[in-house]
């Protein structure tokens, strides 16, 4: 009998970033650091480490390799698929700031649209009411999972 959990879009996403380093990794390049070496200094992990895991991540479509440009070092950005995923750091964020103690410093997102600060919210795309734990049951898409 086998226990290992059947396979869904939650356990691909999981799989994706579930090593040590992947999500400060991508916190990084978001928060500006592509070359090798900011990303080294913003992300603190051992040289063959944070390697082989931007590696993985471009591997996977997160990020990709950027070529010199004028004004441009050659480096790593975010693709589509890094950008979304950057939407669930900043959910992360926000479980953070609630629970990461009063001595750990918080960072403001700037909305640029509207000047104020945000906080990232999950929300029914249905209703747009906000979605709190509990407030929901899993329904499997198909009968294979």
């Amino acid at each position: 009998m086998e226990n290992k959990p059947k396979r869904d879009s939650l356990a691909v996403a999981l799989d994706a970033v579930s090593d040590r380093w992947s999500l400060h990794i991508v916190r990084a390049v978001a928060f500006g650091a592509s070359r090798y070496t900011d990303i080294l200094r913003a992300v603190g992990a051992p040289r063959d480490v944070l390697s082989s895991r931007l590696r993985k991540l471009t591997a996977s479509g997160i990020l990709r390799p950027h070529s010199p440009e004028k004004g441009r070092l050659a480096g790593y950005e975010l693709t589509q698929k890094g950008r979304d995923l950057g939407q669930v750091v900043l959910v992360l964020k926000r479980w953070g700031d609630a629970h990461g103690g009063d001595d750990v410093p918080s960072v403001d997102f700037i909305h640029d649209v509207c000047g104020e600060v945000f906080v990232a919210e999950v929300q029914c795309r249905a209703c747009g009411k906000p979605i709190r734990s509990g407030e929901f049951s899993v329904h499997r898409a198909s009968q294979d999972c």
